[in-house]
Order: C-alpha cells, then sequence, then structure tokens
C-alpha cells in the first residue's frame, strides 16, 4: 500500500527494513503509513531536521521506547515546490522554497470559473510547478457557471492548444465522472490552487470513506483557507493516492525559470535564427519572426513570450537590487 512495497523493489531495500510513507505533518509530529495499511505517529531523530522531512516521503524507521522515530528520508523521484511564505500559519522553517509535497505523479491545477483569472496567473502555475516526470492537468471548478469557466479554458487553448484543461462541477455528477478518470491507478495525485478552489470538496468527492472540512467561499469569491496541513488520501474507488494541500494567494519560484515548458517551439526556432543573441524584435533572418509572419506561429503566443520575458528580468534585478542592500 501506499506505493511501499514498489519503492523498495525499485531501489533494492531489503525486506526487513522498515519503510514507511508520511501522510500528513502537522508541526513536528508525523503521521506514517507502512505497507500493512497502518498508521503510525512519528517523530524525527534529533540529526534529522523537520524540514527534511514532508508529505509523500518514504521514510525508513524505528521503534525506540515505544516512539516510532523516522531515521532517514530515502531518495526522491521528485519535489514539488514553491517559494517560500514566511506565514507563521503554512510555513515553519524560513528557506527560499518551500516544498509542498514528493514523489508526485500527477499535478492537478483547480482555478475556479468565478475567481479572477488572467494568463499571467496561468503562466505562474507552469512556470513553478511543472515537471517533465510529473503529470500535469488544469481542472477548472465550479464549471456551474458555464460561461466563466468556458472563457477561461478558450483564453488558456487559444494561447496553449496542447494543454490538458478540463472543466467540471462538484455539484454535477456527470462533470466528476470525467475528472475521476484523469486519477491513475497507483499513483500519487497533487491538487494544488487558490483557496476557494474547491480542492477539499472534490477530494470529498472522490473518496468513499471520508469527509473533509469544507467552507462556504466569501463574497468577494475568495476562500477561507479551510486546508491548513498537507495530507495525503486514499481512494479506494480510484485504486490512487490524492494529496491536498492548503491554498495559497501568491505564486512563484526562486528557481531558474525553464521557458521551454511553455515556450517550446519558440526554443526550437531560435537555433535557426542567424544571430546567437537573436531577442527576436527586430533582427534580420530571425526564425521567429519569420514563423509570425508566415502564419505558423500565433501572434498571442509570441506575445505572452516577451511579456513573460519582461516580467522576468525585472524579477532577477528586483533580486539583484535586494541582494546590494
Amino acid at each position: 500500500m501506499y506505493g511501499i512495497n514498489n519503492y523498495k523493489n525499485e531501489l533494492n531495500i531489503a525486506e526487513e527494513v522498515n519503510i514507511g510513507r508520511v501522510i500528513e505533518k502537522t508541526n513536528y509530529i508525523y503521521t506514517i503509513a507502512d505497507s500493512n495499511y497502518e498508521f503510525k505517529k512519528a517523530e524525527t531523530v534529533s540529526n534529522l531536521k523537520s524540514n527534511e522531512v514532508f508529505v509523500g516521503d518514504f521514510v525508513e524507521y524505528t521503534l525506540f521506547d515505544d516512539y516510532n522515530l523516522i531515521t532517514s528520508v530515502k531518495p526522491r523521484l521528485n519535489s514539488v515546490t514553491k517559494k517560500a511564505s514566511y506565514a507563521a500559519k503554512s510555513f515553519h522553517e524560513a528557506e527560499n522554497e518551500q516544498l509542498l509535497a514528493a514523489n508526485v505523479d500527477q499535478l492537478f491545477v483547480l482555478i475556479a470559473a468565478d475567481q479572477r483569472f488572467t494568463l499571467s496567473k496561468f503562466e505562474r502555475y507552469v512556470f513553478t510547478f511543472q515537471q517533465d516526470n510529473i503529470d500535469m492537468h488544469v481542472l477548472i471548478s465550479k464549471g456551474d457557471f458555464e460561461d466563466l469557466a468556458e472563457d477561461i479554458k478558450q483564453k488558456i487553448l487559444s494561447v496553449y492548444p496542447n494543454f490538458k484543461v478540463t472543466v467540471f462541477s462538484n455539484l454535477r455528477e456527470e462533470s466528476l465522472i470525467d475528472i475521476k478518470k484523469l486519477f491513475l491507478k497507483d499513483k500519487t495525485s497533487l491538487l494544488i490552487g487558490a483557496s476557494g478552489a474547491g480542492k477539499s470538496t472534490l477530494i470529498n468527492n472522490l473518496l468513499n470513506d471520508y469527509k473533509m472540512n469544507t467552507n462556504e467561499v466569501r463574497i468577494d469569491g475568495k476562500g477561507k483557507h479551510t486546508t491548513t496541513t498537507t495530507k495525503m488520501f486514499y481512494s479506494d474507488n480510484l485504486k490512487s493516492y490524492i494529496i491536498d494541500s492548503p491554498g495559497f494567494k501568491t505564486i512563484s519560484t526562486t528557481r531558474d525559470i525553464d521557458k521551454s515548458v511553455l515556450f517550446e517551439d519558440i526554443q526550437k526556432l531560435s537555433l535557426d535564427c542567424k544571430f546567437n543573441d537573436c531577442t527576436h524584435t527586430h533582427e534580420p533572418k530571425c526564425a521567429v519572426l519569420n514563423a509570425i509572419e508566415n502564419g505558423e506561429m500565433s501572434e498571442a503566443y509570441y506575445k505572452r513570450y516577451k511579456e513573460n520575458l519582461r516580467v522576468a528580468k525585472g524579477q532577477l534585478r528586483h533580486e539583484q537590487r535586494k541582494k546590494v542592500k
């Protein structure tokens, strides 16, 4: 259960070694699941800091004086991070990057149809969370606001047609059937999004035997932070593991942004530009500008590329000024 046996086999870990998976972290106390589907409370040994262990981690543990002690964190397949928030209620260790979850196979970004949407916000999600070994989906919740939901979907697909975007409503069983098909058997999924996007309600609809607390969204469309800790659940219905995470207001990363995540076409075309340092704005024999002129690339896609370059340069100048101070 919880992928433990598969993980031990892949890493050739001896059968007698106690390996568990972290399914919840509350301050410095952890809940770990073992391969027998039993749950244990655990703490870390003194030389293992709490900011080194996260939900989704496979850990080695031992029983000592009736206490379960996590002795080491096993190698991660991946980790999902964002720029750290220093609010005491959501983050306890001040670091540049806050790790949200580890060993994730699928990532579901929830965007509520009745909340303010911009392409810039969508792009920040992608730049921050997209990874090659994680299958990313965009879920537009509150699909009962049909016009708003469809408008958001078309805004995304008009510029990024290859993205996986699905509209659903927690109030419509027929749309939930389509959502359930996206969750893969024996895989681990992470749900992220702003407060009020409907993550906890969706998880309630995906689980058969557990009900999470949910709050009404404020009149201004903002959520009330129902989820305060990151926690993993098992859906017996889907045979899948689902991680819920607290909603957040800001999305960014301190890691170097890989532009090819969203602008792979421009990255490839730039190899055919006459100049290696081509800015794709005015240079002769620019493959990118030629593609736009020939109708091979949309003007909207190019404008998003230029806008993201402008924002990235501004953020870089801001970080450099902070270092000087």
